[in-house]
Order: C-alpha cells, then structure tokens, then sequence
C-alpha cells in the first residue's frame, strides 16, 4: 500500500519532496492518477510504513497540504481524513 499527497503547486511538491528526504523518507513524485483530481499535475508517493510519519514531519514544516489518499496494492485509492492541523487551500 502507498500514500499520496496532493498539494495546491509544483512549488508545494518540491518542498515536500525536499523535507522528506532531508528526514530520510524515500518519496517518488508521479502524475496526478486520474481518479484523483487536483490543481497540480504532481504527487508525492510513500510507502504506506512510513505514511503517518510523512504526514507528521509535512505538517511540523507547515507544508500545506491538499488531500491524502491511500493506494491499496490493486490500484485502488480512498481519500484519508485529514489531520484538523493540515491546511486545506
């Protein structure tokens, strides 16, 4: 299973990459899956172990984050309830 986190900008995704890495968090971007909408064509992917650790480390840095959602091995996504801390833009 993986997470994907979905940010307002390209600007938002690279900072996000960036400060996962910094804490050790191995991250991949890919496009936006079509199921799932966006105003960014980008989204950020970890693995589902280290999801809530991600999720954490983002919202410590004030990263602002739109929507997370959770891939199951099948390819199937399902929206995450948010944080009542993370930012929705």
């Amino acid at each position: 299973m993986k997470y994907v986190f979905l940010f307002g900008s390209v600007h938002r995704v690279m900072s996000a990459e960036k400060v996962l890495k910094e804490n050790g968090i191995s991250t991949d971007l890919i496009p936006v899956p079509r199921e799932i909408n966006s105003d960014c064509g980008v989204a950020v992917e970890v693995d589902a172990e280290i999801g809530e650790k991600a999720l954490y480390i983002l919202e410590e840095r004030k990263i602002s984050l739109l929507e997370c959602y959770t891939m199951s091995p099948s390819g199937r996504f399902e929206q995450r309830k948010q944080n009542p801390k993370i930012e929705k833009k």
